[in-house]
C-alpha cells in the first residue's frame, strides 16, 4: 500500500477496501463510554466542541491552512443527512462503515478529487496549480484523520496520503523553498520531522514547531510560507509523542522526549544554524517546549506558547471534566489509556504538570525570549500565567480577551513571526 501511486484512478476505493470491520474513531479509546453531557459547548475545553458532533469543527482554521469553506460545508452537509448505522446516535461525525456519510470517507473523497485535478495540472506543465491542489489534497487528508488516534486505521491511511500530497507542494524550490523529511530516533523508534528551509545551501535560523493533538504537522505551510520564509528563517514541524509519526512513542512525564531528540538532530543539518533556534508550542505541546527550556535554558533563543497547559488543566478536574469526548480520548490514547474510565485517569494526569514535577518553582529563571499568547476560547481554563511569569524572566504575554475564530491562526502565526523574526537574527 505504501507503493500506491498518489495519482491512483479512485484512491478513496483502493485505499479503504473493506477487507475487515474498521473500528469507529469515536470508540477508539472510549469503549463503553458514554457521551459527556456538555451542551453546546464552544466556551469548554476542547476548542470548537458542538453539540451533536464528536470532533470539533474547526471550518475557519481548516479555511485558513488551505481548505475550501464549499467543499468543507458539502462534507459536513453529507455527513449530517446520512442515514446510514452510527456509534453514537448523538453525533453526526460517527457513521460506522467507510462509506457515504462517514467523516474519513466524505473528506477523503475531496482529498481524491483534489489530487486528480493537481494530476491534470501537471500534465498541462501548469506547476503552480498543481502545488496548490495538492496543498488542498493534503489539508483534507489531514482533517479526514483528525484526531489522529492510535489504532485508527482508516484515519491512519488518510494521514499517510495526505503527507504524501503535501510532498508535491515543493514542485519549485526556488518558489516554495526546501523542504525535507528528517528521520531520528526516539527510545528506539524511528520518528519523521519535517523540514522546511529557504534553501539547502545557506545557513539560517530555524523555528521548531512542536504540533499539539489538535493539529498535524502539515498545518505550517502558511506560518513557513508567508511569516519565516521571507525573514530567512525555516520550520521544522515535528509531532508530540503518540501523535503522527511519533504515534509509537507513548506520552509521558517527560514530555519534551521528541523535542529534545529532534534539535539534536538538527545540529546535525549542515544548512540550520542550531545557535539560532526558536521554538513554538501550542495548549499540551506548549508544556513540551518550557518544560525543555527549563531543563536545558540555553537550548533556544526564542521561544513562543500559545495557551501553554504547565499545571492547571492536569490537576483541576472541574477543568478536566468539562473535556469533550474527542478530547478526553485524544488525550487518553496518547497514555494508551481508555477515556471510558475516565475517573481514574484523572490523577493519573497529575504527571504531565510541570510543578508536580517540581520544574515550576519561584527560584526557577530561564532567561530564554518569551512570548506567551493567551486565546480567548482558552483564557477559562488557561490560569497558568503566574508560574510562566516567575520561571521565564524575559516573557512577554499578549492575552487577548476577544477575537474572532476565523482570527486565531493568522493572529497566532503573524505575532510568531514577528518575535521571532526579531530575536533570532540579532
Amino acid at each position: 500500500m505504501d507503493n500506491t501511486d498518489l495519482s491512483s484512478a479512485n484512491l478513496s476505493e483502493i485505499l479503504f477496501k473493506p477487507k475487515y470491520d474498521y473500528v469507529e474513531t469515536s470508540v477508539i479509546s472510549n469503549s463503553g463510554c458514554a457521551l459527556p453531557d456538555l451542551g453546546d459547548g464552544f466556551h469548554l475545553m476542547g476548542s470548537h466542541f458542538r453539540a451533536l458532533w464528536y470532533r470539533p469543527l474547526n471550518r475557519f482554521s481548516w479555511a485558513y491552512l488551505g481548505a475550501n469553506c464549499l467543499d468543507i460545508d458539502v462534507a459536513l452537509a453529507n455527513i449530517v443527512m446520512s442515514d446510514n448505522e452510527r456509534s453514537r446516535d448523538q453525533c453526526y461525525d460517527t457513521v460506522k462503515q467507510y462509506g457515504p456519510g462517514n467523516w474519513i470517507y466524505e473528506f477523503c473523497t475531496i482529498g481524491q478529487n483534489r489530487l486528480n485535478q493537481a494530476r491534470q495540472s501537471e500534465e498541462r506543465g501548469d506547476l503552480a496549480q498543481a502545488s496548490h491542489q495538492y496543498r488542498m489534497a493534503s489539508r483534507y487528508f489531514a482533517i479526514a484523520a483528525y484526531p489522529n488516534l492510535k489504532g485508527d486505521d482508516l484515519a491512519s491511511q488518510a494521514s499517510l496520503y495526505g503527507r504524501r500530497a503535501y510532498r508535491k507542494i515543493f514542485n519549485d524550490p526556488v518558489k516554495y523553498g526546501h523542504y525535507a523529511e528528517q528521520v531520528f530516533t526516539v527510545n528506539g523508534e524511528k520518528v519523521t520531522g519535517y523540514l522546511h528551509s529557504v534553501n539547502n545551501k545557506e545557513l539560517q535560523p530555524c523555528v521548531v514547531v512542536v504540533t499539539s493533538y489538535g493539529s498535524t504537522a502539515t498545518d505550517y505551510y502558511r506560518f513557513f510560507s508567508d511569516y519565516l520564509r521571507k525573514e530567512g528563517i525555516a520550520l521544522f514541524a515535528v509531532d508530540m509523542p503518540g501523535l503522527g509519526s511519533a504515534s509509537k512513542v507513548v506520552l509521558g512525564a517527560d514530555t519534551s522526549v521528541v523535542l529534545a531528540a529532534a534539535v539534536e538532530h538538527l545540529k546535525k543539518v549542515e544548512y540550520i544554524d542550531s545557535s539560532a533556534l526558536g521554538v513554538v508550542g501550542f495548549h499540551v505541546s506548549a508544556n513540551a517546549v518550557a518544560r525543555l527550556a527549563i531543563t536545558q535554558p540555553n537550548l533556544f533563543k526564542a521561544m513562543v506558547l500559545v495557551s501553554p497547559a504547565l499545571h492547571n488543566a492536569f490537576v483541576n478536574q472541574d477543568l478536566l471534566n468539562s473535556m469533550s469526548l474527542a478530547a478526553r480520548s485524544s488525550l487518553a490514547n496518547r497514555l494508551n489509556l481508555d477515556a471510558s474510565t475516565w475517573d481514574t485517569i484523572i490523577p493519573q494526569l497529575q504527571i504531565l504538570s510541570l510543578r508536580k514535577q517540581g520544574l515550576v518553582s519561584r527560584n526557577s529563571r530561564v532567561p530564554t525570549k518569551t512570548l506567551t499568547m493567551l486565546m480567548p476560547i482558552d483564557l477559562h481554563y488557561n490560569n497558568d500565567q503566574d508560574l510562566i511569569d516567575q520561571v521565564f524572566s524575559n516573557n512577554k504575554t499578549l492575552a487577548f480577551t476577544k477575537m474572532r475564530v476565523s482570527e486565531f491562526a493568522a493572529r497566532i502565526f503573524n505575532n510568531a513571526g514577528k518575535f521571532f523574526a526579531e530575536n533570532l537574527k540579532d
